[in-house]
């Protein structure tokens, strides 16, 4: 009965997370070009992709496995003609193919944010209590979890280290708490720019997560609460930061205010509503992609960098490996773009164009 019901559960969620979406969300901007314009990575700079890969395992979606291996043989593509992300952010990784897409990629360096099995050690206050009293059942909350946190960080670079955390069940809201939520951490070793700290999340949905608007928005502010409040005590102040992923901000006045209002109390200003490196890459370049601009327009997934010096970091460029497709659905409901930061003093930014690793 218990198994029965969570795979009902399964389904709702994965019906719940694709109705989230409108028709137009879905419908990316068609694309046309042969190349795109990237800076050149001389002088300690680095390019960081995150992407929702939608890998959700069945019977929460189906169809998956195509769109997955074209996801990773594109991967593949952009190593061999030398234009792969140092870095790539991956969130919704759930399922077994979704995880061998780090394997198929190429990368030396993989590391995977909190499973199934780790637990918060944070203490819930009288607030918290009572909003525990108030779980729903039906709609997964104090069930357990029976996926993992689904995120992942590939790297080119030596990781030196990793920190996870998991949300506690008095910060997750609805379906979301299924899925162990969370953050990672992974200290890369960057040549020319030294200790670099990557940061990986994914936050909880608003009503894709199937309880009251209210109940969602409590559990967001906890988890942007914890989040920062993790990452202020694992990456020190002297050392350069990317944090990125799936923030499910949206168009939400109240999860933007939370968001950035919590990181600007743990004196991480570089993390501001104007410094997101898309925003930035789109303001200095007149021909921005459409898929960036619309990635930008939904509001969910945001890249942002800090330099040695605690400012923010400079934006080279950015563009759009995975986005709409000249042929064919988009190969998830999200758009993966990579931001090229200057991490050292002295870096390049002047821009090449380069051919498409494969056409779209």
């Amino acid at each position: 009965m218990i198994k029965a019901f969570r795979a009902l559960l399964f389904t709702g969620m994965a019906m719940l997370a694709t109705s989230g979406a409108t028709s137009e969300d879905q419908g990316f901007h068609p694309i046309a070009r042969s190349g795109v314009v990237m800076p050149d990575m001389a002088g300690g700079a680095l390019s960081v992709m995150t992407y929702n890969i939608r890998g959700l395992p069945w019977p929460v979606a189906t169809g998956r496995s195509a769109a997955l291996d074209r996801i990773a043989g594109r991967l593949v593509a952009l190593r061999r003609a030398g234009q792969q992300p140092h870095v790539i952010l991956l969130q919704e990784a759930f399922s077994s193919e979704a995880q061998a897409l780090a394997a198929r990629s190429g990368y030396r360096h993989v590391a995977f944010g909190p499973d199934a099995a780790l637990r918060s050690q944070a203490s819930p206050d009288a607030a918290d209590a009572a909003y525990l009293r108030d779980a729903r059942w039906d709609r997964g909350e104090a069930m357990g979890k029976s996926l993992g946190s689904g995120l992942i960080i590939l790297s080119d670079y030596p990781i030196e280290a990793t920190e996870r955390l998991a949300f506690p069940d008095f910060a997750c809201a609805g379906f979301d708490c299924l899925a162990n939520k969370g953050v990672m951490i992974a200290h890369l070793a960057v040549p020319g720019a030294g200790r670099v700290a990557i940061v990986n999340t994914h936050l909880n949905a608003r009503k894709a997560a199937g309880v009251a608007i209210a109940r969602t928005q409590l559990a967001y502010r906890r988890q942007v609460a914890l989040m920062t409040r993790f990452i202020a005590a694992h990456v020190p102040q002297g050392e350069r930061l990317v944090l990125g992923g799936d923030m499910n901000i949206g168009g939400d006045p109240q999860r933007r205010a939370a968001f950035f209002g919590e990181f600007a109390s743990a004196r991480l200003p570089f993390v501001a509503v104007t410094r997101g490196g898309a925003q930035q890459a789109a303001e200095r370049d007149d021909v921005a992609e459409n898929d960036l601009l619309h990635s930008i327009g939904k509001g969910k997934d945001w890249l942002f960098a800090r330099g040695a010096a605690g400012a923010g970091a400079m934006v080279l460029g950015a563009h759009t490996p995975f986005g709409s497709e000249a042929q064919g659905e988009p190969l998830s409901d999200h758009v993966g773009y990579v931001v090229h930061y200057a991490m050292a003093e002295g870096g390049a930014d002047a821009p090449v164009r380069i051919a498409m690793a494969e056409s779209r």
